[in-house]
């Protein structure tokens, strides 16, 4: 699952998850543009990040520790 977080004062809250990462990020990217806010798309490891502001988007992928 996917999960779009929208950024409030006291920090990242969250409003809804998807299963498809595609779909996450045309909700938040639509969400965004609607509204003016910020908003970020994680995956469940914490291996992709994205944020969307209305200004546009970027993504991260990022690595994650291996065990030894």
């Amino acid at each position: 699952m996917f999960t779009i977080e929208l950024l409030t004062r006291q920090g990242w809250s969250q409003t809804e998850t998807h299963e498809q990462r595609e779909l996450a990020e045309l909700q938040a990217m639509l969400k965004s543009q609607a509204d003016g806010k910020t908003y970020r798309v994680t995956s469940p490891e914490l291996s992709i990040l994205c944020v969307f502001t209305r200004q546009g988007s970027s993504c991260w992928e990022l690595d994650q520790p291996v065990a030894a």
